[in-house]
């Protein structure tokens, strides 16, 4: 068997790699069991305290990011925050109560690099707990009032035809440009194999 593509630390990777993978993953309901697991942390720490997790795919960054935003803390910046603060029939105090914030993404330095070149796809995520109201409950709330309509609503526009049309027009003239490019490189591309061969 041939090997496809390699791997960050420049080895070949093995064609069943991805297969056998995506099969642990399905038969030991990793998803599953990492969800689990954060929510279960949620709970049994107290405040203050701190979660740390490494992870190293797309997919476990984004279960991270699901749970995170499921007991966000609403932030004292939040533009939300501030909108449903104006407006007069809004309760003036969210209720508070166990949620997260996080710190900044921590990646590998250089020196971690050098020692350990697999660790270049590793990111630490820290999440504290804290007790302030929920992003999620200040949705529900603003979303919910009759003036967010107004927020919301599309704005009308006086000369909407022909600034369509320009943008179509430039946007299709784009694409073909994109087009020929990306013919001209996969041409390129061809033609350097065929030489390697």
């Amino acid at each position: 068997a041939r090997a496809k593509g390699k791997e960050s630390s420049g080895q070949q990777m093995h064609p069943a790699k991805m297969t056998f993978q995506a099969l642990r993953i399905y038969l030991n309901d990793e998803f599953g069991e990492m969800r689990r697991g954060m929510k279960a942390a949620f709970e049994l720490v107290g405040e203050g305290g701190r979660i740390a997790l490494i992870t190293w795919k797309f997919s476990e960054r984004k279960i991270v990011d699901e749970i995170f935003n499921m007991f966000e803390a609403v932030r004292s910046d939040e533009p939300l925050l501030e909108w449903y603060r104006r407006q007069p029939n809004a309760e003036k105090s969210l209720p508070k109560g166990p949620s997260l914030e996080n710190d900044e993404v921590i990646r590998p330095s250089e020196r971690e690099l050098k020692m350990n070149s697999r660790s270049r796809q590793g990111l630490l995520h820290v999440l504290r707990k804290v007790n302030h109201p929920r992003l999620a409950d200040l949705e529900t709330r603003a979303y919910a009032m009759p003036e967010w309509a107004d927020v919301v609503a599309p704005q009308p526009q006086t000369s909407a035809v022909p600034v369509v049309a320009a943008a179509t027009e430039n946007g299709g003239e784009k694409k073909r440009k994109r087009h020929e490019e990306q013919k001209d490189e996969k041409k390129e591309k061809k033609e350097k194999k065929e030489k390697k061969e």
